[in-house]
């Protein structure tokens, strides 16, 4: 953190210590040191007015802190609220209470930014909606009608100054995870990379073209038949803070209870919503990561049209074949294939963790599934219990894994709400099954043999000369073996500064004993010069004696100083 950083962000500091401090978060900021961060920074915390918390829970008062220090804040509970391999489960609960909703922008400044995007309105749009059909922390949406007479849009406009506003904060986030990461103790997360994904997820909310490029995507992906929709983008229109979108008519989810479903329409409904958002995963590995009721509306012709294509997510083959190997070794109880998709979803280094931990853990999460037929899994409850175990052995899981467990248990929610008899693991059932069949196909096989083909072509044609260098070497007593040991650097300067101490201990030693013979024998009728001579032997012992002392105090700073890089 530079010192320009520390000055312009000087009172944006002051007020989210302040914020935080009023929340009662006081404790972890005084052991994280982050009131030095401002000269004098201690002031605030006397000065600061905390609320009355003695009837609210921590990660309640987390949530209201979030709010009121605004949008980017709200934005980064929102998204560690999709993060429960990082959290708590009381701490996703209250997150997920984060009210974006905010008043509007007036129309004056949103209509001035939209000129500045797209030029004259009136040569584009026949009328806009001066009122907004709906306002958030980042950005609001207003209907409009094109020039060219076809049917309404919706203009999406990113809110006039919020991306410097954002920008700032996540300059701030980044400065502060920094100083926290060295200061703070016994973390559940490492906050450096927290901030990082969160600043490219909030980088792809700025920037509104990265929506469209998603959802024309999505509709791209769609299949012959497929009972799901994506609203068309309007390129001409779309700019990073302006977004052009197809008028979706029908019943958003979150209303299914007005709109009076009758239960076949409510039954179709969840097989299309399950359908489109397991092919996104499990078949082509690019899907809509939050498809909660609210960005899901039911058409007139019964399709199922996503909205907000903002998150999304991407898995590869891999990923898919060990998300299916885990809940076949649920559905199986064989605790060897679960291990390996419990180290391979969450990309673990089996030498950095506690295997016979993992195993036991892993074996009492088996327990309560045992018995339970495949058709009769809590998709919702076996992924929760899978992202606790890695909160537990302090793994974090990867940015669009998470996102993938997040999707199918969102539509898993959505799914046991509309149509309580719906079993998402029984529908999935031949997904999963049809993967791990194929990770031993013939066809499988020999995708992995063309995949390898060319590696060892590589190896046979480099490996007789690397051979023969090798034995020439041997041959000619020139061959060395290099090892390369954590620590072993640490201890050379160990040993080196050890022996070098006593070598000087010893002669300083031998330098007072000599000057006192010296001494001894000047005081008993010698010459005075031998005198003088051990007193001179004495000074420079001293001094000796005390570059020691300094020597070791500097050795023991920068070891220090070591141990915190």
């Amino acid at each position: 953190m530079s010192m320009l950083q520390l000055v312009r962000h000087a009172n944006r500091y002051r007020e989210i210590l302040s914020v935080l401090v009023k929340f009662g978060f006081k404790e972890f900021f005084e052991d994280a040191k982050l009131d030095l961060l401002l000269e004098k920074g201690q002031r605030i915390f006397f000065k600061a007015t905390a609320t009355s918390v003695a009837t609210v829970s921590r990660p309640a008062r987390l949530r209201l802190a979030l709010e009121e220090l605004g949008p980017t804040f709200i934005k980064l509970g929102q998204i560690l609220s999709t993060r429960p391999d990082l959290l708590p489960p009381e701490y996703i609960e209250e997150l997920q209470k984060l009210q974006a909703d905010v008043p509007a922008v007036e129309w004056p400044k949103i209509k001035a930014q939209l000129e500045e995007d797209l030029g004259d309105l009136a040569e584009i749009f026949e009328s806009i909606d001066e009122v907004p059909m709906a306002a958030a922390s980042m950005a609001q949406a207003h209907r409009a009608v094109l020039r060219d007479g076809s049917q309404p849009i919706v203009l999406k406009v990113l809110r006039p100054g919020i991306d410097r506003i954002v920008n700032a904060d996540v300059e701030i986030l980044e400065a502060v995870a920094e100083w926290v990461s060295r200061h703070a103790t016994n973390l559940p997360m490492d906050p450096i990379a927290v901030v990082a994904e969160f600043s490219e997820a909030i980088g792809h909310e700025l920037n509104f073209l990265h929506e469209g490029r998603n959802t024309d995507l999505f509709r791209a992906n769609l299949e012959e038949g497929e009972q799901a929709w994506f609203p068309l983008v309007y390129w001409d229109i779309t700019r990073r803070r302006v977004l052009g979108l197809e008028g979706i008519k029908g019943v958003l989810l979150s209303k299914w209870r007005e709109a009076k479903l009758t239960d076949d329409q409510r039954e179709t409904l969840v097989r299309n919503g399950a359908y489109t958002v397991l092919r996104q995963v499990l078949d082509i590995g690019f899907f809509h990561a939050d498809p909660h009721p609210g960005n899901l509306f039911l058409l007139d012709d019964g399709r199922l049209c996503f909205i907000d294509c903002g998150m999304a997510g991407r898995v590869d083959k891999e990923t898919v074949t060990d998300l299916a190997n885990l809940i076949h070794g649920v559905a199986s109880s064989d605790i060897d294939k679960l291990y390996d998709a419990f180290i391979a979803l969450g990309q673990v280094d089996e030498d950095s963790i506690n295997r016979r931990g993992v195993r036991k853990d892993l074996q009492s999460f088996l327990d309560e599934f045992t018995g339970i037929s495949f058709d009769k899994l809590d998709m919702g409850a076996m992924l929760r219990t899978f992202t606790e175990g890695l909160r537990k052995h302090h793994i974090q899981c990867p940015a669009d894994i998470v996102l993938m467990i997040k999707a199918l248990t969102t539509i898993e929610g959505v799914a046991e709400d509309i149509d309580p008899d719906f079993d998402l693991v029984g529908f999935a059932k031949p997904h999963v099954e049809r993967l791990i069949k194929q990770q031993y196909s013939w066809r499988a096989i020999q995708n992995r043999i063309k995949r390898n083909a060319g590696k060892w072509v590589t190896l046979s044609d480099r490996l007789p000369g690397r051979l023969t260098t090798l034995l020439d070497r041997i041959g000619s007593s020139k061959f060395r073996i290099g090892l390369e040991m954590d620590g072993v650097e640490s201890m050379e300067r160990t040993v080196y500064h050890s022996s070098r101490q006593i070598s000087y201990s010893v002669l300083i030693a031998s330098m007072i004993l000599a000057s006192a013979v010296l001494v001894l024998a000047s005081s008993r009728g010698g010459s005075t010069t031998l005198g003088w001579i051990g007193f001179i032997g004495f000074i420079v012992s001293f001094f000796m004696a005390l570059l020691i002392v300094l020597e070791n105090v500097w050795a023991k700073l920068q070891a220090r100083k070591h141990n915190r890089r």
